[in-house]
């Protein structure tokens, strides 16, 4: 599985449903939709993409997914173009998760220029340009702090399962997939649980953020993976029975030195 860049000037087309459909992926909805990549031919079906925003502030990636259907010739997406008879290689993406610009930040343009990153050209003329696999992996990890600090409220998925390579990153992506909805029901469940708290389920703890701190603490949790993507030899699903609300301190308690420790022995 290989990574591409693909990227969206508002200034040379306008994206009339993006305000819906970042609503619907903020909802744990798969998009779907095709998208231009540009000259490249080489992608394959269950490729991942990113999609950056360029040519108006602010600029930076807003959105991924994987490619569902490998590139072909079609219609230009260019009116005029088009008009004219002329084509474009595209692909048909399954987007997970899409940011509104005008409503929630990518992840700025200025970050991904900074360190290893910065070895990428994030201001390419077209899509379809190929990230190298270890500055993947790293775009990975920061793009799922990023969707999870600013767009998905306080709670917050494992740091450990977002810093696999290799073989594993690709559990990790098939995973993710359905982890945003997961995420959600599993805080609704734990509200109609504990009449409308949440409550940090290792034993022997209870801390409740918004009993502490008022309405600061409000909604604030982490959410625990239960069995760790690096125990499973292929991709499998998620049920609400395989993730646990937990308190900041206690995540990090339970995988302090790399480990995984169980909610009933942490705390003795």
């Amino acid at each position: 599985m290989n990574t591409y860049l693909l990227a969206w000037n508002p200034n040379r087309w306008k994206w009339v449903e993006l305000s819906d459909e970042a609503d619907q992926t903020a909802a744990g909805k798969i998009v779907t939709g095709r998208w231009s990549c540009g000259n490249t031919k080489k992608i394959q079906k269950g490729d991942r993409v990113f999609l950056i925003r360029l040519g108006v502030e602010p600029k930076g990636i807003m959105g991924s997914g994987w490619v569902s259907e490998p590139p072909k010739l079609t219609t230009h997406w260019n009116e005029e173009k088009a008009t004219a008879g002329e084509q474009n290689l595209s692909i048909i993406c399954e987007w997970e998760r899409i940011i509104n610009p005008e409503k929630d930040s990518p992840l700025p343009l200025s970050q991904l220029q900074q360190g290893n990153l910065g070895q990428v050209h994030w201001t390419p003329q077209s899509s379809g340009v190929l990230i190298p696999t270890q500055i993947a992996n790293e775009l990975e990890h920061i793009w799922a702090k990023h969707i999870g600090a600013s767009s998905l409220g306080s709670v917050f998925v494992d740091d450990e399962i977002t810093a696999f390579e290799g073989e594993e990153r690709i559990a990790l992506i098939r995973h993710r997939k359905r982890e945003q909805k997961l995420r959600d029901a599993k805080l609704n469940q734990a509200r109609a649980k504990y009449q409308g708290r949440l409550i940090c389920e290792v034993a022997r703890c209870g801390f409740d953020f918004e009993k502490i701190y008022g309405t600061l603490g409000k909604d604030f949790a982490h959410v625990h993976h239960l069995k760790p993507i690096a125990d499973r030899v292929s991709p499998s699903e998620t049920s609400l029975d395989d993730l646990a609300i937990v308190c900041a301190n206690c995540h990090a308690m339970i995988h302090r030195g790399g480990k995984c420790r169980t909610l009933n022995e942490l705390i003795p």
